[in-house]
């Protein structure tokens, strides 16, 4: 449970699942908490969710098993109440592949594809860099190999990875697949495909983010401002030294970009990364994991540290106030919006593994 300081004791019942939840007398675009995290997996990280054309969603992830790495659906009819396992879409030895990156997404036609990072190795040593489709016909029971979206040989002594697919349907119909591609250690830029067959075939990139500026760009999450085609692409950067969250405007439905702007910059010279947006019933909902209140948190100093997420009333014009959505000690958050006022918060918690856990916006 996380503590909120209240201004106005009262207790009330909200939610679409009854949770009670003690809120604060706030202006819109607050959040509280409106459930206790519930584990999808003991052993997943790196969850990305997305709606099924029966109402329920489905949670895509990777498990770390045995030497193994293992790519996983899982299924929820209840708001995130519960999950269950569906299926299994790839998994690969560990030290021969590095398998991550999971997205899945339910087609108008009732295909689930599964989009994710499918790279060979030796050892620490990259040698071939991938983003596969994998596709199921039969609910995500089984998978079986649809495309491979981008790709390229590893470039010795310099970073040129493929990372962190995100998927949505355009209003054309078309699938989008967005990634980041290295092009140095110190730069990174975002990109965009986009295919016609249901993720077979796919176009030539568009640029995201990235162009005349040096960068470590990445981490894509896009999310509709409305629905005419205005969207917005968040991702983290390194711009100005530390991980920040910057965000660009697309106002063709993500055939163009621009428009670059921050979205929030950590305090005290500390890292904010790995971000996430959601349209939340008008309010845009940005999650990222920061160590701007936590002492070490290991890596880059943002994995494993809090989960906080910052809204916008005005198509991201401002945002704000911050709120942590997940304690020291998450991973790699993701967001999911469930209805007009609530949306869940994904991330992997120590101790836990694999957890959603949802919020309300609150006056």
């Amino acid at each position: 449970m996380f503590l909120h300081k209240l201004f106005s004791a009262l207790l009330i019942p909200v939610g679409v699942f009854g949770n009670p939840v003690s809120i604060e007398q706030r202006s819109p675009g607050n959040v509280a908490q409106a459930g206790s995290p519930v584990v999808i997996d003991t052993n997943g990280i790196y969850i990305r969710a997305s709606p099924l054309n029966t109402g329920g969603l489905i949670a895509g992830y990777t498990a770390h098993e045995n030497g193994q790495s293992i790519l996983r659906l899982a299924e929820s009819t209840n708001g995130g109440s519960s999950w269950s396992f569906v299926g299994e879409v790839y998994r690969a030895n560990s030290t021969a592949y590095d398998v991550d990156n999971a997205m899945p997404l339910q087609l108008p036609s009732g295909r689930i594809v599964y989009a994710y990072r499918n790279h060979d190795r030796t050892g620490n040593t990259y040698t071939y860099y991938r983003i596969t489709l994998s596709y199921s016909d039969d609910g995500g029971k089984t998978f079986l190999y649809a495309s491979t979206v981008e790709q390229q040989a590893a470039t010795p002594n310099t970073p040129n990875g493929l990372w962190e697919p995100f998927l949505r349907v355009a209003r054309d119909g078309s699938l989008q697949c967005y990634y980041s591609a290295e092009n140095n250690g110190a730069d990174q830029d975002g990109y965009m495909k986009r295919s016609t067959d249901g993720g077979l075939t796919w176009s030539n990139w568009i640029k995201v983010s990235g162009d005349n500026i040096t960068s470590r760009d990445g981490m894509i999450g896009v999310a509709n401002l409305d629905n005419s085609g205005n969207l917005i692409a968040v991702f983290e950067n390194t711009e100005s030294g530390p991980f920040s969250i910057d965000y660009v405007l697309s106002h063709d439905d993500g055939n163009s970009w621009g428009q670059r702007a921050r979205l929030y910059t950590a305090k005290n010279g500390k890292n904010a990364g790995a971000p996430q947006v959601v349209n939340v019933g008008g309010t845009l909902v940005t999650s990222f994991m920061t160590n701007e209140d936590v002492a070490g948190g290991g890596g880059n100093g943002i994995d494993g540290a809090q989960m906080k997420v910052v809204t916008s009333t005005n198509g991201g014009s401002t945002w704000g106030p911050t709120t942590i959505t997940g304690a020291a000690g998450s991973h790699w958050p993701g967001l999911y919006t469930l209805d007009q006022t609530h949306f869940l918060a994904l991330y992997t918690k120590d101790g836990l593994g694999a957890v959603s856990q949802d919020y309300q916006l609150v006056n």
